[in-house]
């Protein structure tokens, strides 16, 4: 497994408590990466490895250089860790940008897309805001981005400049639960709310419309319900979920047998055996072979690998759509192999 060497070349407060890192690969190489997509960083605890992914701000072309954005979370050591220790020269190892919370753009396109964020998910989803408005000239984009009060509004000024300079065509609504000045209304999204502001600001002339949520998984389990019952299909609908503690696996009827798994990486051919309940990462890990991951919970698609012969059965995805499964594309962490497997990576 390939890692990444960054160091930190500039740190920039962005809001109370989270500052952007931006970052520079100590190879002097480009590292190749798309809007929305997310660097797994890993960390040592006494000798023990710790992984957390952190989604990139930056959009290639248009920042000179690969930036994350990090927010103290309460409990969150490692996000103190670095908002307390990272400073100009520090280094740090990562897998390669992963995830699939992506937008294709192109300049004929005119449509209208909607990104809905709360709190420091608005860091991929103003990833994507800003690849949309300089990808598509004829396209709108809506930004409905809740927080707790004006202090905690990540990337404030810079979400005022693409205002200044897409002003005709981005359109900017911030929710503040608490805010600070009296004069300013409470507002939390909930269903009412979001269907209300989508039907205001729908313009008539765009079509299709697509929609980009992340946040808490209660926002975007809200966002998402509220969209479906306005009857918007789920293949419009893109979530980027935040990285969470891996669920225990539920009980399947699968044959325990053995199965032989293939696994290719570039040049590389990695082969190992593997019977339920051990999932495919897990078996891979316990022989020491070294398999991309993050979350091990289905959610962040560090894992992805295409499935070229086999079958595999997943216990859960949040992050795969159906057009992936169709593509043969599994979650190692969640997949549990059915027959002798050939994977690649």
């Amino acid at each position: 497994m390939d890692l990444l060497t960054w160091k930190v070349t500039r740190v920039i407060p962005e809001a109370k408590h989270t500052i952007s890192y931006v970052l520079s690969a100590t190879s002097g190489q480009p590292v190749t990466y798309e809007a929305g997509q997310f660097l797994t960083l890993l960390f040592d605890d006494h000798g023990q490895e710790i992984r957390r992914s952190y989604s990139l701000g930056s959009t290639p072309s248009i920042d000179p250089h690969p930036f994350i954005t990090v927010k103290k979370k309460e409990n969150g050591a490692i996000s103190r860790l670095i908002l307390q220790h990272w400073t100009v020269g520090n280094t740090v190892q990562s897998l390669p940008p992963a995830g699939r919370f992506h937008i294709d753009t192109h300049s004929a396109f005119h449509r209208q897309i909607f990104f809905i964020a709360a709190g420091s998910g608005i860091t991929p989803v103003f990833a994507l805001l800003k690849k949309l408005l300089r990808d598509e000239p004829q396209s709108r984009a809506v930004l409905i981005y809740q927080n707790h009060n004006e202090d905690n509004i990540i990337y404030h000024e810079a979400l005022q400049q693409l205002q200044g300079q897409y002003g005709d065509r981005f359109t900017r609504i911030d929710l503040l639960s608490h805010p600070i000045l009296h004069e300013l209304p409470h507002q939390r999204l909930n269903n009412s709310l979001l269907e209300w502001l989508i039907n205001r600001h729908q313009h008539p002339g765009a079509q299709p419309t697509a929609f980009y949520t992340c946040g808490p998984a209660s926002f975007m389990r809200m966002v998402q319900f509220t969209l479906r019952v306005m009857g918007i299909p789920a293949s419009d609908i893109h979530k980027e979920n935040f990285t969470v503690d891996p669920l225990p696996p539920p009980a399947l009827d699968i044959d325990p047998t053995p199965r032989t798994v293939q696994v290719r990486q570039g040049e590389r051919v990695h082969q190992f055996q593997v019977a339920y309940p051990q999932t495919i990462l897990a078996a891979a890990l316990q022989q020491h072979i070294q398999l991309p991951y993050s979350c091990k919970g289905g959610r962040c698609s560090a894992c992805t690998a295409q499935c070229v012969s086999g079958e595999v059965k997943l216990y859960m995805n949040e992050v795969l759509t159906e057009a992936d499964l169709q593509k043969g594309l599994v979650l190692t962490c969640v997949g549990y192999a059915l027959t002798d497997l050939v994977l690649e990576l």
